[in-house]
C-alpha cells in the first residue's frame, strides 16, 4: 500500500479533510468535516496503473480546488 495522502480545506464556514491510499489494483478515499472519521469508498482498477493514474487524478482535482496536502503517511 503506498502512503495515503491528506488534503484539507478550510475556508468561510468550510472545514474538510480528503484522503487517498493506493493498493495495488484499488484505491481508498477518506473524507468528511474536519474532526469526524469521516467517510470511506474503496474502488478497484484492472491494472495498478490505472488505480495510480485514477488516483492522480483525483489529487489535481484536489489540489484546483485549493486543498492543501498536510501529510504522507
Amino acid at each position: 500500500m503506498s502512503a495515503a495522502r491528506r488534503f484539507e480545506f478550510v475556508e468561510g464556514g468550510s472545514k474538510k479533510f480528503w484522503e487517498i491510499a493506493v493498493d495495488g489494483c484499488a484505491f481508498t478515499v477518506r473524507y468528511g468535516r474536519l474532526g469526524t472519521s469521516g467517510q470511506v469508498k474503496t474502488k478497484s482498477f484492472p491494472t495498478e496503473d490505472r488505480a495510480r493514474r485514477d488516483a492522480d487524478k483525483l489529487i489535481e482535482e484536489k489540489l484546483r480546488k485549493r486543498y492543501l496536502e498536510v501529510t504522507r503517511r
